[in-house]
């Protein structure tokens, strides 16, 4: 669409308009010497030179989350020396947290420093599960732990919002290197969300790929993940990203729960737990348990025959489909029936060494032959091969089940020394 001559007129003069206030700022700000960069150092300098206390800390920084009007005020009264290098634009994003953080419970009005052993045990919550490989919240030294409270708290039960300070007993100082952190992990999992809102697979698998560092990580093997988390969120997740609820806040340990997902067999709604761990490399780690689904497989014959699991067959049926096993082996209630790199094994009535009919309840596979499952999945196939078709299947110990009316079976892997798949598993009981 091409502009009028007019709409011409009202842009040129509104850029001559704004030039001209451009250039009034520029004059005054020439007059008074005072150039961006210095008027935010202004903000701290010459307004509280005297050393605040660690309670006057933390009165600012909770005034500056009460009300975001207060941030630029709450910021020009830190002493530079007690800032620790934090700038303005970070103090402000932080607080911006925090007070989003605040909403469950309401405005706060005041806060505590925590003792101790209230102190401890909330690191050891951040420090929580296998810390192997990750890094500590010890790595930023000691801190003490600010509260906020809420003389009307909507929900006590919701998480506490807490932020940290430095005291080392003759000056306290806002953890510039702890704030800066926290929002760079912040940035990161609330990036993973937005790009799986927005369904860009490219974006997610640039977000997840630090996530996987093995050789077995192709970058086909990562898009496909992308491709499939973010089809499950779009399928299962029915609470959006503003609403997801973000349980603990720190620079090494962030957790969010998302209130509804559907369960995975889609019968119930559920909660899911989001986390991000920072690893010993710094890189960061998206801990999302993503159930590994699969759809219906059947046994097959050189492409043809399709037996359904869980369904009954009668022996005539079994050596019509299959052929006759080289070797047949009895117990009192089933029959175990050996083919070339297959055997299957059928719950039956034994009489007289005999079996005629039984329901089929577990096929294991052991080298290539005409029998297969799919097309997809073969003996000596490579286990990124098979990432491509299960992706999320190093992610629950290469299984994953399915229900088709008859039963629930499931699906599982061994791999030889190169990484190869040696044994191919499907039934309702893998012992």
């Amino acid at each position: 669409m091409h502009k009028t001559d007019n709409s011409r007129k009202i842009f040129k003069g509104a850029l001559t308009r704004a030039l001209a206030v451009i250039l009034c700022v520029s004059m005054v700000f020439g007059v008074l010497g005072l150039t961006g960069c210095s008027f935010i150092d202004n903000l701290t300098n010459g307004v509280a030179q005297k050393s605040l206390s660690e309670a006057e800390l933390a009165r600012l920084v909770t005034n500056a989350v009460i009300s975001d009007a207060d941030v630029a005020d709450c910021y020009a009264k830190f002493p530079k020396n007690q800032l620790d290098g934090l700038s303005y634009s970070m103090f402000s994003e932080y607080c911006s947290i925090l007070r989003k953080n605040s909403s469950e419970h309401g405005t706060p009005d005041s806060f505590r420093i925590l003792n101790e052993e209230d102190k401890q045990e909330y690191f050891a919550s951040i420090d929580s599960g296998d810390m192997e490989g990750f890094q500590s919240i010890y790595k930023y030294g000691d801190m003490d732990v600010i509260e906020l409270c809420y003389s009307k708290d909507k929900d006590p039960s919701a998480p506490p919002v807490r932020f940290m300070l430095y005291n080392n007993g003759s000056v306290c100082t806002l953890p510039s290197d702890f704030i800066v952190d926290s929002m760079l992990a912040y940035s990161y999992i609330n990036h993973y969300f937005e790009m799986i809102d927005d369904g860009n697979v490219d974006g997610l698998e640039a977000v997840i790929k630090s996530t996987y560092n093995s050789d077995i990580y192709l970058n086909s093997v990562i898009h496909a993940k992308a491709e499939y988390i973010s089809e499950y969120y779009r399928l299962k997740v029915k609470t959006s990203t503003s609403d997801y609820e973000i349980k603990l806040f720190s620079p090494t340990h962030i957790t969010y729960v998302i209130p509804e997902v559907f369960s995975s067999d889609g019968t119930k709604i559920v909660s899911k737990t989001v986390e991000l761990r920072l690893k010993s490399d710094g890189n960061f780690l998206v801990e999302d348990d993503i159930p590994a689904t699969i759809r219906e497989l059947r046994l097959s014959k050189e492409g043809s025959g399709r037996l359904r699991m869980g369904s009954t067959y009668t022996s005539s049926e079994i050596k019509y489909l299959l052929g006759d096993p080289i070797v047949a082996t009895y117990t009192t209630d089933q029959v175990i029936l050996a083919y070339n790199g297959m055997t299957i094994r059928l719950d039956a009535e034994i009489e007289n060494g005999q079996w005629t009919s039984g329901r089929l309840t577990s096929v294991v596979f052991r080298k290539q032959s005409v029998f297969s499952l799919s097309d997809d999945l073969y003996i000596g196939m490579n286990v990124a091969e098979l990432l491509l078709v299960y992706p999320m299947f190093d992610e629950c110990g290469y299984t994953g089940s399915f229900k088709n009316g008859d039963g629930e079976f499931t699906l599982s892997f061994e791999f030889d020394e190169y990484g190869n798949v040696s044994i191919i598993k499907l039934g309702e009981d893998l012992s």
